[in-house]
């Protein structure tokens, strides 16, 4: 089975929506401005629509891999390139994009390192690149790996049974400095920690209802900055410079 094939068959009517999500997270990092943008991964295109809504886009470009989602977006876009990002040729100039986009894409890729290198041509010299990043070293990961020896794969999320790498913060950082880019933004994204069992929700749901909203505001708070919750993490980065 190609990779093409595999995202396919992995797109049904029940996911459609995780290919429409439009990214306010990533959304933020962009300033207004007449940008060239590129979105890897576009999905149904979401994104580059609401940025060019917003003014911080004057073209928008995407790429997607699964043919059927891609077909919603065509319209919207300036131009919809199909096909695997690992293997096509797009028809740019050296330094065209202000911004390249990467939203959930290099962990699906076999050579993810080379796509980098190939793409940091594409970037102004002054552009950024922006990508999220699953982290493999989620809590939840670990305790199922550590307590209950299980490594299983899903439908969506870390284990994503599409995903060909995996990541550590450490690791994503080492992977874009050996590829000539300079991180100036690292974000940890999370999802709400809930208590690790039925005894810990049990003690927080005794406790007073603004006393335990303190509790759990405040566990957030200091956890949230640990590796270990943060469920991805969103990058920013620019060209570094080039060793000779």
């Amino acid at each position: 089975m190609s990779k093409t094939d595999l995202n396919a068959g992995l797109c049904t009517k029940d996911d459609r929506g995780y290919f429409s999500v439009t990214r306010w997270e990533i959304i933020k990092l962009i300033p207004s401005g007449n940008h060239k943008i590129l979105d890897v991964g576009c999905g149904a295109g979401s994104t580059l629509r609401k940025l060019k809504e917003l003014g911080k886009a004057n073209e928008i470009v995407g790429i997607e891999i699964n043919e059927d989602v891609a077909r919603n977006s065509s319209d919207a876009l300036d131009k919809l390139h199909i096909g695997d990002v690992e293997t096509m040729d797009l028809p740019y100039p050296e330094k065209y994009f202000d911004y390249i986009l990467f939203a959930d894409v290099l962990e699906h890729l076999i050579n993810p390192r080379r796509v980098l290198r190939i793409y940091r041509n594409l970037l102004r010299d002054d552009g950024y690149l922006i990508a999220t990043i699953p982290n493999i070293k989620h809590y939840n990961v670990l305790m199922r790996l550590i307590l209950f020896d299980e490594f299983r794969y899903s439908d969506t999320g870390i284990l994503d049974r599409s995903h060909l790498r995996f990541f550590t913060k450490k690791e994503i950082i080492k992977m874009f400095q050996d590829e000539q880019f300079e991180v100036v933004d690292l974000i940890h994204l999370h999802v709400p920690i809930k208590p690790a069992n039925e005894a810990a929700e049990k003690a927080l749901s005794d406790l007073p209802s603004r006393l335990r909203y303190k509790s759990s505001l405040y566990i957030n708070q200091c956890l949230a900055k640990s590796s270990f919750y943060a469920f991805q993490y969103l990058i920013k980065a620019k060209k570094g410079k080039v060793s000779r």
